[in-house]
């Protein structure tokens, strides 16, 4: 069975933090990038397998906490059509790899709730 949700990335922008143009006030913190992606979905079983997916991860952050450096899902903005996810530049790579184990976990849910699953 082909995957039935994907993530395509739409743009990355940089925001920069504690910093306005013109000011001589120095930078507080590191950039932070915006990176979005939108989501490719057949039907909505898939959307509510990413829901479903996306609350497990989120419990599980909840448990164990997040480590040091570690982007938290909490603070990515999920709609039905793309994902806003605004993190410091460092931590690009971690929210890459977070967005591509969701999409893993829904996939997985999606095939163990099929009939063909389901043997």
């Amino acid at each position: 069975m082909a995957n039935r949700i994907a993530l395509s990335e739409i743009e990355e922008t940089t925001d920069p933090i504690g910093f306005s143009a013109g000011s001589t006030a120095p930078r507080l913190e590191e950039d932070t990038v915006t990176v979005r992606c939108r989501l490719l979905t057949t039907d909505d079983a898939a959307l509510e397998a990413l829901r479903y997916a996306r609350r497990a991860m989120l419990r599980e952050e909840w448990t164990r906490g997040v480590e040091e450096g570690e982007p938290s899902l909490e603070e990515a903005v999920f709609s039905a059509f793309e994902v806003t996810w605004s993190v410091r530049a460092g931590q690009r790579e971690g929210c890459r790899a977070k967005l591509q184990e969701l999409i893993e976990r829904a996939d997985r849910v999606l095939r163990e709730r099929s009939p063909a699953g389901r043997r």
